[in-house]
C-alpha cells in the first residue's frame, strides 16, 4: 500500500459529512432501477454497525415523516381548491353586481364598495395561500382541517355502520 492509500484509510469524518458523502454516492448509485431493496439496506447498515432495530427505528420515523408529508400536500392542495371556488364565486357574484350596478344607473357605484371590500378579504385568502405555508397560522390551520378530517371520517364510518 503506498502512502496516499494509507493516509486516505486514516482519514476521519464527522457523522454529517458521512451523512452527505454517502447522500452523494447514493444519488449516484449505478443502478437500473435506481432503489435499494430492504436487504440491501440491512447489508449496508450491517457494515456501518448500524443495529438492525435502529434501522428498524429509523424507518419507522421515515415512514411517519412521508405520511406527514403526504398530509401537508393534501392539505395544500384542499387550500389551492378552496381559494379557486371562492375566486369563482367572487368573480361571478361581482360581475353580476357591477353590471346590474351599471344597467341601474351607474350615479351610486355601490357596486364598487362590496368589490373592494370583499376584495380585501379575498387579498388576505391569497397572501394566506401563497406567502404563508409554515409558522403559527399554518400550522393551526393545518390542525384544524385535519382535526376536521378526522371527525369527517369517524362520522362516515358511523353512518356505514348503521347503513
Amino acid at each position: 500500500m503506498n502512502s496516499s492509500e494509507e493516509r486516505s484509510l486514516t482519514r476521519s469524518y464527522s457523522q454529517e459529512d458521512v451523512q452527505q458523502i454517502l447522500n452523494i454516492a447514493l444519488a449516484q448509485y449505478p443502478s437500473t432501477d435506481a432503489e435499494l431493496s430492504y436487504a440491501q439496506i440491512l447489508e449496508i447498515a450491517d457494515e456501518l454497525r448500524i443495529a438492525p432495530e435502529t434501522l428498524k427505528l429509523a424507518e419507522t420515523k421515515w415512514l411517519t415523516q412521508q405520511s406527514a408529508s403526504e398530509k401537508f400536500k393534501e392539505f395544500d392542495t384542499y387550500r389551492k381548491l378552496r381559494f379557486q371556488a371562492k375566486l369563482g364565486r367572487y368573480t361571478i357574484t361581482n360581475t353580476c353586481l357591477v353590471a346590474l350596478n351599471f344597467l341601474t344607473g351607474f350615479g351610486v357605484p355601490w357596486s364598487l364598495y362590496i368589490l373592494i371590500f370583499w376584495g380585501m378579504g379575498f387579498g388576505l385568502d391569497a397572501w394566506k395561500l401563497f406567502y404563508q405555508s409554515q409558522g403559527q397560522g399554518y400550522n393551526r390551520a393545518f390542525q384544524n382541517w385535519e382535526r376536521k378530517q378526522k371527525i369527517q371520517k369517524s362520522i362516515t364510518g358511523l353512518i356505514d355502520k348503521f347503513v
